[in-house]
């Protein structure tokens, strides 16, 4: 049996904003930048005031759909998955029969509010018991200021988020491998009624730089241009969003640039003493080392062999060391020998 041990190693960032942030001014009138697998909040500006949130409120109906575990359902279109859609459509029909995996590629890519409409009906056998069923997964991530009145974030009532509240739902995106596998599709081939479509994504920082990976792009004339971002960096994911933004592409792109001042390199070489058994040492040192960015805590788990037998050469494996950012693993590394022990009293 491996003998296993947690060890906290570094706190790389103890303020609740970063302070390496220098930022020049953005369009957006409200901003958050966080850490998707620490929650760290790395930039804030007016990040708590609630606004219209637009198409972005698909992140939300599109989560629901993929926690469902029913993607591989049909679904037949009615007319009222249909009644009042208008803005951004994939042009279903009424008796047109879809997955609810290619409704969910026409939601998230195309935007389309008539794809939203369907899921919601689908899961939640109407739009009322849906949206209270989004509001209730909003509860449970910690959206403190957040209302959802519709699944497709066409403004109707007080149907608000907060640039906060969208990054918490973004880390819980990122989270879900097959919303993000669909989040980062330039482009996709889905079947409706028979006829094969290919709906492209509206998010043109994906073909800007390859780590952008998502999330989701959003415009009503109440709320204005609003966007959610995921962007790979350091074994970690920067989650940008902006609220009410007319540059908003170029706001993600100096947001992200400022974010990644708050990553700091570590490297970092351990050494362990495993005890022996008919050796001429009592104990053999062993050694790994790893390197990382982070923006929060880092630890190791390291799992060993309680005592080895002789004779020990410089390089076995005699382990291995898990490497965490927050709770999720971001490499594993082998424990080996860094010297050779023979057999002795």
């Amino acid at each position: 049996m491996l003998k296993r041990f947690c060890i906290a190693l570094c706190v790389i960032l103890m303020l609740p904003y970063c302070s390496a942030f220098a930022m020049s001014s953005i369009s957006a009138a409200s901003a958050a930048v966080t850490d998707a697998y620490t929650g760290k909040v790395l930039y804030s500006q007016n990040s708590n005031v609630m606004r219209p949130i637009a198409s972005t409120t698909k992140l939300m109906t599109c989560l629901l759909a993929c926690e469902s575990g029913k993607l591989g359902d049909i679904v037949t279109v009615t007319d009222d998955m249909l009644y009042g859609t208008e803005g951004s459509l994939i042009y279903l029909k009424a008796g047109d029969r879809i997955t609810l995996l290619d409704l969910v590629k026409g939601a998230m890519l195309a935007s389309g509010n008539d794809a939203a409409n369907a899921i919601a009906f689908y899961l939640g056998g109407s739009l009322t018991a849906f949206v209270n069923a989004m509001n209730r997964r909003a509860e449970q991530i910690g959206m403190k200021n957040t209302h959802f009145v519709t699944p497709s974030g066409l403004d109707s009532g007080n149907h608000k988020s907060t640039a906060y509240d969208m990054a918490l739902l973004a880390g819980e995106v990122v989270k879900n491998s097959r919303l993000m596998q669909i989040a980062s599709m330039t482009a996709a081939e889905i079947t409706v009624g028979g006829r094969l479509l290919t709906v492209y994504n509206h998010n043109k920082l994906l073909t800007y730089d390859k780590n952008f990976v998502g999330l989701k792009t959003g415009y009503t004339k109440k709320a204005g241009r609003c966007l959610v971002s995921a962007y790979r960096y350091g074994g970690s994911i920067i989650v940008t969003v902006t609220l009410a933004a007319p540059n908003d592409w170029d706001d993600h792109k100096k947001l992200v640039l400022q974010a990644k001042k708050c990553y700091k390199n570590i490297r970092k070489r351990q050494t362990v003493a495993i005890n022996t058994v008919g050796a001429n040492k009592s104990t053999v040192d062993a050694q790994y080392e790893f390197e990382c960015k982070t923006a929060g805590d880092v630890y190791v788990r390291e799992y060993y062999y309680p005592f080895v037998y002789a004779p020990v050469t410089k390089g076995q494996v005699l382990g291995r060391a898990d490497i965490y950012i927050a709770n999720k693993i971001i490499k594993s590394t082998e424990i080996e020998a860094a010297e050779g022990i023979n057999y002795g009293k």
